[in-house]
């Protein structure tokens, strides 16, 4: 699927949605970051509105949440130092003036929006669209949740679908199926056993995405893979495997967002007040 502009997403061609009632989630920093490196870096509010707006139009949502950042997870950070600490901050003047004139944009972004918005200091939007998922998806036809990031693939379900607007793809559960011939599940696994280097999450060395998934479509869930150690076969990623229980429980916790979202929003520096805020229906 191709939109015919950037800023002008009302065209968008959505076949298996006809005047159904949706939810649209936004991952809104991910959204967010399509104009770091166009000519209005620093004054992109008015299209970040009107692409959310066509969206909406799009999917024919009469619901609409944008989810936001609030800088790292401290549940995550809590648990691994390293997270996410190959994220290089820029160090040219020119290229820092940039960034800042770029966040000072988006930070104001949940202030100015006419949809609803979440934004909790030490969450990160993944753990809130996931809760938003678990906890609202069935209220309506069809859920939408715009945004790149591959960890969210584990939220499809038959009403629960991703658009990558930075591709302009929409996956489905039959998409993912015949991509990555896993499901929703089976998929969450692989990126545990592989690892997520976008942020600094390494995996089991000498295993990537295609043997990462072979294992997943084989063993199903974590439990029943650990369970079958040691996996009898003497290559290298193998025994790297079987020595690897540890990593993966601990990949687990990082990466499942499903079963993990709800102690990342009350790891936040508010404690459990996020939720007070947060939609149950």
């Amino acid at each position: 699927m191709s939109t015919k502009t950037w800023n002008d997403l009302a065209d968008l061609s959505v076949s298996a949605q006809q005047s159904y009632e949706n939810l649209l989630l936004v991952d809104g920093n991910n959204l967010a970051y399509r104009w770091l490196h166009r000519a209005n870096y620093n004054n992109f509010g008015e299209d970040f509105k009107r692409t959310v707006q066509s969206l909406a139009k799009s999917y024919e949502a009469i619901r609409t949440v944008v989810c936001f950042d609030f800088g790292k997870s401290y549940f995550r950070m809590d648990m691994f130092d390293e997270y996410k600490q190959n994220r290089k901050k820029p160090k040219e003047e020119e290229e820092v003036k940039k960034y800042e004139e770029f966040f000072a944009v988006l930070n104001n972004l949940p202030d100015e929006l006419s949809e609803e918005c979440f934004k909790f200091r030490g969450v990160e939007a993944d753990d809130i669209l996931t809760y938003l998922v678990d906890n609202l998806s069935i209220n309506y036809d069809h859920t939408w949740v715009v945004s790149s990031d591959r960890d969210l693939y584990q939220l499809i379900d038959n009403n629960v679908s991703i658009y990558n607007i930075f591709g302009r793809k929409e996956v489905t559960k039959d998409i993912l199926k015949e991509n990555f011939d896993v499901s929703p599940d089976e998929y969450m696994l692989s990126r545990i056993i592989e690892g997520d280097k976008s942020d600094n999450i390494y995996g089991v060395e000498g295993i990537g995405p295609k043997r990462a998934q072979g294992l997943a479509r084989e063993y199903k869930t974590l439990d029943a893979l650990v369970d079958a150690f040691p996996i009898k076969g003497r290559a290298k990623y193998i025994q790297n495997l079987n020595a690897s229980k540890e990593l993966l429980y601990r990949n687990e916790k990082l990466i499942n967002l499903k079963s993990y979202n709800l102690e990342a929003i009350t790891s936040g520096k508010y404690g459990d007040e996020p939720l007070n805020d947060l939609p149950s229906a």
